[in-house]
């Protein structure tokens, strides 16, 4: 069970790690914040050609770590977006949905049948969804149109197929070329760096302000990119023992615990009722996984 005290692992750093990231957003924009840490945790990552052979990679694992870091970078930058609009215990709860949405893209997109227990799971989700998102006075759809149709849910619903498709990258480079997870690490935040950086040159914004603003910010910015650095490694370790799908189910769990300690710090709305919403949602996760591996 290494696997699982891995994955639970990472799933406390993640938590520890987005409460962090809430915090720093107050200050931050997504994008400054996305930039700035993933300089710092490159800069944490700097042992690594030191300790491990990172320009052997073949040219064909090199382009798969490439292409998932852009997803990856991608979705990690949609999910901080989310985190600055929305509160914390509305936001986590609903990245959580990621199984259920494979399930449904499986069914529509390849015909593949679907089992009662993912049925199951997927109305757990849809439960938990509803309760995350009803406000009192709404009406009966109103929080299915906020959820998947408002601007603000939009870069959750991004995350949610972006974050997928990297994590089953992971799973190939890690366990099917035997990647070393620190290396993979390591060319994962170069590409962060530049892609954010693209993205900022893009708005035309200006680096000695943000330099400025990121030494304002930089004890906080550095517990953030050591616990980030943390879980993606713990959660890169556990992909080589099970199932990617497991070890994400068991990462979600990071959902309940930054959700309850992350409202009660930022004295969010409804508190008990998205924690009930995202104990739906995690198990649902579960229900439908419980064949996998």
């Amino acid at each position: 069970m290494l696997w699982f005290a891995l994955a639970l692992s990472s799933a406390l750093l993640s938590a520890a790690a987005a409460v962090m990231q809430k915090q720093t957003l107050y200050r931050l924009s997504a994008l400054e914040f996305s930039f700035l840490v993933s300089i710092i945790i490159l800069v944490l990552s700097s042992f690594v050609p030191l300790t491990a052979d990172v320009t052997s990679l073949p040219a064909s694992t090199m382009m798969i770590v490439i292409g998932k870091s852009i997803i990856g970078g991608i979705a990690f930058l949609l999910v901080m977006t989310a985190l600055e609009r929305n509160q914390i215990s509305t936001a986590l709860p609903l990245l959580g949905l990621t199984p259920a949405a494979a399930a449904l893209l499986s069914l529509l997109a390849a015909g593949e049948s679907l089992q009662p227990w993912e049925w199951a799971g997927i109305g757990m989700m849809t439960a938990g969804t509803y309760i995350v998102e009803k406000r009192p006075a709404q009406a009966f759809w109103a929080p299915f149109r906020e959820a998947f149709a408002s601007r603000s849910r939009l870069s959750i619903v991004g995350a949610l197929v972006l974050f997928a498709c990297s994590s089953v990258l992971d799973k190939t480079l890690v366990s099917g070329y035997r990647t070393p997870p620190l290396v993979v690490l390591f060319y994962q935040h170069i590409v962060y760096c530049g892609l954010f950086g693209v993205f900022l040159l893009a708005r035309r914004a200006s680096f000695p302000a943000l330099a400025r603003k990121g030494i304002g910010q930089l004890p906080l910015l550095a517990a953030v990119a050591l616990v980030s650095l943390a879980y993606r490694f713990t959660q890169l370790e556990a992909t080589k023992l099970a199932p990617v799908a497991l070890v994400l189910a068991v990462k979600r769990t990071s959902i309940l615990y930054a959700s309850f300690y992350g409202g009660r710090i930022f004295s969010e709305e409804r508190l008990t009722l998205k924690l009930l919403g995202g104990a739906l949602i995690v198990g649902g996760g579960f229900v439908i996984l419980r064949n996998v591996g």
